[in-house]
């Protein structure tokens, strides 16, 4: 009975763990690079892709934000660090505030890509995949924690320097943004 209780409470834990996506997956589902070195022989096909944003620009219709492509987690956020996959172009219906789609934000999208685009990155002509948006997922900013010391929970109350019941208060070190 305790073994069937504990196999129920495992599974149930880690079940619980699992990132369900937030944005639908497309299968399949090209990277940015594959897509950027032959954008005809993938138009009219459906992608889900994230990144970090570099500035979003408004028109009458429709907003245009330019995006670094990043790696994507189960739960479809994208990956922190500096690999990237490349850039592109996403377009999305109505107006989008550069304040809060601002630089440096995490974005996910789900949508179809529709051709491709060259602008200038510096002195370099790029080629951008554009696709137009049908979902998309403006994460929350990433905050890191940071309460003074490291918290080794491998070792009993009675390692650290000062009683087990002191406890700092957690502070945040930094946000960037909103």
């Amino acid at each position: 009975m305790k073994i069937a209780l504990y196999i129920l409470v495992v599974t149930g834990t880690l079940l619980g763990c699992s990132a369900k996506p937030v944005l639908p997956v497309a299968e399949p589902n090209p990277p940015v690079a594959a897509v950027q070195q032959k954008v005809d022989a993938h138009k009219n096909m459906a992608i889900t892709w994230g990144g970090v944003i570099l500035e979003t620009n408004n028109a009458e219709e429709q907003s245009e934000i330019l995006i670094i492509s990043k790696r994507l987690t189960s739960s479809t956020r994208p990956v922190e660090g500096d690999q990237t996959l490349g850039r592109f172009i996403a377009r999305v219906d109505g107006f989008l505030d550069p304040a809060i789609y601002s630089p440096d934000r995490e974005i996910s999208i789900h949508g179809t890509i529709i051709g491709k685009e060259s602008r200038k990155v510096d002195s370099f002509d790029y080629t951008y995949p554009v696709v137009q948006v049908t979902q998309h997922h403006l994460w929350p900013v990433r905050v890191e924690y940071y309460d003074g010391y490291y918290d080794n929970y491998w070792y009993g109350p009675y390692y650290h320097p000062y009683p087990y019941y002191y406890h700092r208060p957690r502070s945040i070190k930094s946000i960037e943004k909103h």
